[in-house]
């Protein structure tokens, strides 16, 4: 590294060129330590557009619906609005829906550049996700036209009427993240106790939590599944599933105004995840059938981490005995790499799986996937022919 003016000296510091001793400073030297803490802006919208279905046919392109304007007093220059377009903005988008998320500077000469993650829900009767879109862009609203749209041009009729609910309206959330203004953060001094390791003070930590999901104290929220209650504090859910925060972000949400959320499902499997968004990990030994349940609550959620260890746990538990069960859950769930893992126990036993009584029911239950499977497996076990031999060589 090329250094410049007084950063040019010697690292030696003595005259003599020797290095100093550095054993007495080390041990009384004091940690220097510091945190920036940035937390995000969350701003939430949501809109029912009533007679969905009558809308959706006699629109024509370019027709668009608006919603209110929201804006968040800690970004005062800056203002955001949903725009749908029930066929299309444009005549070549007919045929689609189109949704955007404009944002516009709100002094008409300010020119106003905002980085942001939006998140796009289309909400069924139960409040749970039926279509979900997550991008990242660049806002970019300058003078004079003063503001700038991102969104989607072409979602499928097909999807946005199967999320039309009961009462022929549409519900739309959109959930903006943001950073605040980062000339405001300040840097603050930290206080760590030095004689406390790293492993000790996670073990601490993952305790505290534990004895908080255990004991409810000051929970706010209750997730009620076959007449079993959890108390738990509505942060947590808030912090770790993009659901939970679009459920309980909106006052007129069931969940959001009884405090109540009723699920469907294996009491332990719910207890597991929530270990797991409390502690970062599951506490409670478990065999591995049960990471199913808790996989399922994952994508249901949208947990990513924790369905990642449940597909970690499936993978370790996987044998030629059971690859087509699990097999037809990885499928089924979207499970990627325990669907990869799979593929190489069949490609690896194949003769001895596809001969089975096992194989024969899974043939016979989901042909799409067994066939699937065996183009994949037929595929990854190509090889080109071996080179020939030369007379020289017998």
């Amino acid at each position: 590294m090329t250094m410049s003016g007084d950063q040019s000296m010697s690292v030696s510091g003595t005259a003599d060129g020797a290095l100093p001793s550095t054993s007495r400073s080390h041990k009384s030297s004091k940690l220097n330590e510091c945190v920036t803490y940035c937390e995000p802006l969350m701003l939430t919208q949501l809109w029912k557009i009533e007679n969905f279905h009558t809308i959706l046919k006699l629109s024509r392109p370019g027709q668009c619906f608006r919603s209110q304007v929201f804006r968040d007093q800690q970004m005062p220059d800056v203002c955001w609005q949903l725009c749908l377009y029930p066929n299309g903005k444009r005549e070549e988008n007919k045929d689609n829906v189109s949704l955007f998320l404009k944002m516009s500077a709100t002094v008409p000469n300010k020119e106003v550049l905002v980085k942001a993650e939006y998140r796009f829900y289309f909400l069924g009767d139960s409040e749970q996700p039926l279509f979900t879109n997550v991008n990242i862009g660049d806002f970019h609203a300058k003078p004079p036209k003063g503001g700038h749209s991102w969104g989607l041009r072409n979602i499928p009729k097909s999807k946005v009427s199967g999320a039309v609910r009961q009462d022929n309206s549409l519900v739309i959330s959109c959930i903006i993240e943001l950073m605040p203004d980062i000339s405001r953060i300040i840097c603050k001094r930290a206080t760590v106790n030095p004689l406390w390791t790293t492993e000790e003070i996670s073990a601490s930590h993952i305790r505290e939590e534990l004895d908080l999901l255990h004991s409810g104290e000051g929970s706010d929220f209750i997730v009620l599944v076959e007449n079993q209650e959890f108390l738990v504090h509505s942060h947590k859910l808030r912090a770790h599933s993009s659901v939970f925060r679009a459920m309980l972000s909106h006052g007129n949400v069931a969940e959001s105004k009884d405090r109540v959320l009723k699920m469907e499902g294996d009491p332990l499997a719910v207890k597991l995840m929530l270990e797991y968004i409390y502690c970062g990990r599951i506490m409670s030994e478990t065999a591995w059938e049960n990471y199913v349940n808790v996989m399922i609550l994952a994508e249901k959620y949208d947990i990513s981490d924790l369905k990642c260890v449940c597909e970690q746990q499936l993978i370790n538990a996987t044998s030629r005995d059971n690859v087509c069960d699990i097999l037809s859950l990885a499928d089924l769930h979207n499970a990627h790499s325990l669907y990869a893992h799979c593929l190489d126990v069949v490609s690896t036993n194949k003769s001895g799986i596809t001969r089975t009584d096992m194989w024969r029911r899974f043939r016979e239950d989901s042909p799409r996937l067994a066939a699937e499977v065996l183009e994949r497996v037929l595929e990854a076990g190509q090889s080109p022919p071996p080179p020939k031999r030369s007379r020289g060589n017998y």
